[in-house]
């Protein structure tokens, strides 16, 4: 059986790493521990989340760093859509190079910038919250 890929917004990255086992998005971790599905992220998602952990709880960055290392890195890819084109241009990026990489599916919490995109599947990719995702 293949692996799903899911793809996390750096928001959902901060979550899991400022809260550690107490979030709800760590059982993300617990799936892939257990083969069922493989987490990546952007080289943008990493930054802006060791950016906001150095800033908010530093305390936390040997979890960060962890979950980092069990983390597939894929480079930045800006694609051409028509239905991200008013996304601000980190957002635009990082779901731009989640379509561009064909996950599965990208999760993110920023309801401000993404709500228009919760359910919706551009190419492969299926944009839900982390909650969504594991309900399913």
């Amino acid at each position: 059986m293949e692996q799903i890929k899911v793809f996390l917004d750096s928001n959902v990255l901060f979550s899991i790493a400022y809260s550690g086992i107490k979030s709800k998005s760590y059982v993300l971790y617990e799936l892939q521990d257990k083969n069922l599905i493989k987490i990546y992220i952007s080289h943008l998602v990493q930054m802006e989340t060791i950016y906001n952990m150095q800033l908010k709880k530093q305390d936390q960055m040997d979890l960060l760093k962890s979950l980092l290392e069990n983390t597939e890195l894929l480079h930045d890819i800006d694609i051409h859509n028509k239905k991200l084109e008013n996304l601000p241009d980190a957002d635009r990026v990082i779901l731009s190079t989640a379509i561009y990489h064909k996950m599965d599916y990208f999760l993110t919490g920023n309801s401000r910038d993404f709500s228009e995109f919760y359910g919706m599947r551009i190419g492969k990719t299926l944009i839900l919250t982390p909650g969504k995702f594991l309900l399913r």
